[in-house]
């Protein structure tokens, strides 16, 4: 009993450690792009008028989902632009097949700062191009005229007021090529995160009237026409209506499984956290200390490793009640 007790407590304080050098030992090489980006956001015309407005050009479509990345309590905007004439394929609940020349935007920003207005910060683009995507960050300069294309990351001091109307002081972190590559990573190539048919399969308003998302973007002709009755979609983990269970696997998907799943960066870790696996071959149970602990702590065993300075104490809390009922 002595040296099963000794066992247990090495297997604990061991765990982090193990986990941190399984998160970044794939051995795999980086994923370069395969083009190169243009200097300026404006180039890609995804705005019309004052490109602060960040209203959305002819062409160019707003998308939401269902459940969204937790970065920092930012808000965000994702738009994409599809070449003249080409649709998007709905592939199942998953990703979509988009065209040749598809390109994604999503941009960070505070509504609220230092009691002004809004600022914007960083925009990500996706664009593909011959069969792979690439990645590149655009950094918004102080004026919000434009934003510059970055090779590295940078570190930007924020006083904002957040949706929840707390007042918070951090410093984003804007991501480099490579830190975008590994959370958008799947094997060997480069994927979209958000926009599965599943986050998609929303009700929106669009015009004054509601409207599901799928439906409104086949009537624009930028999805092609198909029937989306046996689809189902991710939950909205903000939805204090719904199961317990759906909003904590919702959470953790969005937020967890780009890494966490077979291909992921993490993939060769004991969590597979998307939506779809079972229960039973998620690795929750087996991790639920860690999971609740390496989300809990900012520091080196913090999970996710990208994209977050600050803790999301509503998700962590979120977690922690569906992991603390499992039997």
């Amino acid at each position: 009993m002595k040296y099963k007790k000794y066992t247990i407590i090495a297997a604990v304080l061991l765990c982090p450690v193990l986990y941190v050098w399984a998160c970044h030992s794939s051995g795999r090489e980086k994923i370069g792009n395969g083009i190169s980006f243009n200097r300026k956001l404006s180039s890609y015309r995804l705005f019309k008028g004052e490109m602060s407005a960040i209203e959305a050009a002819d062409g160019v479509e707003l998308l939401q989902l269902s459940s969204t990345l937790f970065t920092d309590y930012a808000e965000k905007q994702r738009l994409i632009k599809l070449p003249k004439g080409k649709k998007i394929i709905l592939n199942g609940e998953g990703l979509p097949i988009f065209p040749e020349g598809t390109i994604m935007a999503k941009t960070f920003y505070y509504s609220k700062v230092k009691g002004k207005g809004r600022q914007l910060i960083e925009t990500r683009l996706l664009i593909l191009h011959q069969t792979k995507w690439s990645v590149a960050t655009f950094r918004w300069d102080a004026q919000q005229h434009d934003a510059d294309l970055m090779n590295d990351g940078a570190n930007v001091p924020m006083d904002f007021i957040g949706l929840d109307g707390e007042r918070r002081k951090i410093s984003y972190h804007i991501p480099s090529k490579e830190e975008c590559g590994s959370c958008h990573r799947q094997n060997d190539e480069i994927i979209p995160i958000g926009p599965k048919a599943r986050n998609l399969n929303i009700t929106i308003e669009r015009a004054g009237k509601n409207i599901n998302q799928l439906i409104y973007l086949m009537k624009k002709g930028t999805i092609k026409q198909t029937k989306i009755d046996s689809l189902t979609h991710l939950p909205n983990y903000h939805d204090d209506t719904l199961p317990l269970e759906q909003r904590a696997r919702a959470y953790m998907d969005i937020n967890c499984a780009h890494c966490h799943q077979a291909g992921g960066f993490a993939g060769n870790t004991t969590l597979n956290l998307s939506y779809r696996t079972d229960l039973a071959h998620t690795g929750i149970k087996f991790n639920k200390s860690n999971i609740i602990i390496r989300t809990n702590e900012m520091g080196e065993f913090h999970m996710p490793k990208l994209g977050t300075t600050v803790i999301d104490k509503e998700g962590v809390e979120l977690m922690r009640k569906y992991i603390s009922g499992l039997k």
